[in-house]
């Protein structure tokens, strides 16, 4: 009895988790959460990367005192003189919460038992892990900053393993259980599967919905432009309407201020800014769209048509050789930006040339930017 009376203490313990997971991943979506390295609770900021971390932790944590208490049962169960009918009977006593150990949880095609509803909410769990540590790869700060495949493969397949653990931790306990109560095989069964992954993609497609569905104007080929741009700031354009966020690179802040080679202040941020706008006050600009972070902003890869004749026309053109008028390598190159993620391999070589000529930032000594805007948000 003390077993069934711990589950229900855990299975509580768990909807706690399935709250404060959709509780964060919503408030990641806010206009003022959406652009930050952070999530703002008031006075205290959470940072985004931890989400993740936290989320995947606590899965583990769950999993294995669920499977503890399960194992503990399985064995008392089984070790017990008692016949199954009066082991019913002590089961319908003091049910844990789910009622997972009713005679129905057998049948894999029931989605309203208590094993259905387990597996929905942590379906639910997962899919807002997985939008949260998306939401950290697209948006800006952690978003432009930190796009790296090579970590989000180590993500998915970090929770892989914590959803294949799970699986195995739980899953033969709870069949001896069943087996021992009611004389029937378990199996959760491709049924439940298939409404698991159904539940998780639709539960990070409704979180990123704005990334999903926006319907930003652009052309038939998916391509931005060409058309005339201003810039917003050292990696921000302003196209049509649109925000387009440079690919590959973090370019210091608007306000951010970095030392000359005499150890004086200046205004690299605004300089940074101006040498954007210089690029693109002459001639158009077009875009080709990777990742849409919602429908006002688009992360892409764009450059300036100095020929009208060699212009991309496809998205194709765009990962096709080496690029001289990408805007992000140009910036790399006059030293007003880091290479980032991918940005880091695509464009080594320009930093390099920058750190050796010393232009722009290299000049002095700077903070890199990302360091400089968690310096500013914890302000």
């Amino acid at each position: 009895m003390r077993s069934i009376d711990a589950l229900s203490n855990i299975f509580w313990v768990c909807f706690l988790g399935f709250f404060l997971s959709v509780f964060f991943a919503g408030l990641s979506q806010l206009e003022g959460n959406a652009y930050t390295d952070y999530i703002f609770l008031g006075e205290y900021q959470v940072p985004k990367s931890i989400l993740p971390l936290a989320s995947l932790s606590f899965a583990v944590f769950a999993f294995w005192m669920v499977s503890n208490r399960l194992n503990m049962l399985a064995y008392v169960l089984g070790s017990s003189t008692l016949n199954p009918t009066v082991m019913r009977d002590l089961f319908a006593l003091n049910p844990p919460v789910l009622h997972v150990f009713d005679r129905a949880n057998a049948d894999p095609w029931s989605m309203f038992t208590g094993i259905s509803v387990f597996i929905f909410i942590w379906a639910v769990f997962f899919g807002n892990a997985i939008a949260l540590i998306w939401s950290g790869a697209v948006e800006q700060g952690v978003a432009v900053a930190e796009f790296d495949p090579f970590l989000l493969g180590v993500y998915l397949v970090v929770i892989i393993l914590v959803l294949v653990f799970g699986t195995r931790a739980i899953v033969p306990p709870l069949s001896a259980i069943l087996g021992t109560l009611h004389g029937d095989e378990f199996r959760i069964g491709w049924q439940r599967y298939l409404m698991a992954l159904v539940v998780l993609v639709a539960t990070v497609m409704i979180n990123q919905s704005e990334q999903f569905f926006s319907n930003f104007d652009n052309e038939d080929n998916d391509l931005i432009g060409p058309a005339f741009a201003n810039a917003i700031d050292g990696e921000t354009l302003f196209i049509r309407g649109i925000e387009v966020a440079l690919f590959g690179i973090d370019a210091v802040e608007r306000d951010q201020i970095c030392q000359d080679k005499d150890g004086k202040d200046y205004p690299c941020g605004q300089r940074a800014t101006q040498a954007l706008q210089t690029l693109v006050q002459s001639e158009p600009v077009v875009c080709l769209p990777i990742v849409s972070v919602n429908e006002r902003r688009v992360l892409a890869i764009c450059e300036v048509v100095s020929d009208a004749e060699t212009a991309p026309m496809e998205g194709a053109a765009f990962l096709e050789g080496y690029r001289p008028d990408s805007l992000s390598r140009l910036m790399i190159v006059e030293g007003h930006a880091v290479g980032v993620g991918l940005g880091q391999e695509v464009f080594s070589e320009e930093e390099i040339q920058a750190q050796t000529l010393r232009r722009g930032i290299w000049q002095g000594s700077f903070q890199p930017p990302r360091l400089w805007r968690s310096s500013q948000s914890s302000k």
